[in-house]
């Protein structure tokens, strides 16, 4: 996703008066960084406007430049990302690869700890 798609996803119709506020930063500011529909926010405001909006700033990092798509990856390891999982994120999982291979020997087998 390109940093105008998601900053008119994030901030829908709100001006950027409306940004400024919620995010907590001077009017002018943000005018000179909107700049006509640029979008030259420093990282700092791109922090700022993610974190007023609800929206991950590291997200946010990325779709700007300011961080690669590898140093935004959340560097967790498998075990602590399932423990941190929801019970619906993990069901959704399952239910999408279940769909995704209905025929695997898998869903028919006895569960093995390991």
């Amino acid at each position: 996703m390109d940093k105008y798609k998601w900053y008119e996803r994030l901030v829908g119709k709100d001006t950027i008066k409306d940004v400024a506020r919620k995010a907590g930063i001077s009017a002018t500011t943000a005018w000179r960084q909107y700049a006509d529909g640029a979008l030259n926010f420093s990282a700092e405001n791109v922090v700022l406007i993610a974190r007023a909006y609800e929206s991950s700033p590291v997200k946010a990092l990325v779709v700007f430049g300011y961080l690669t798509e590898g140093e935004g990856t959340l560097e967790i390891g498998i075990d602590e990302a399932l423990q941190k999982a929801s019970w619906p994120q993990i069901m959704h999982e399952m239910a999408r690869r279940i769909e995704a291979d209905p025929d695997n020997p898998t869903w028919s087998s006895p569960m093995v700890a390991e």
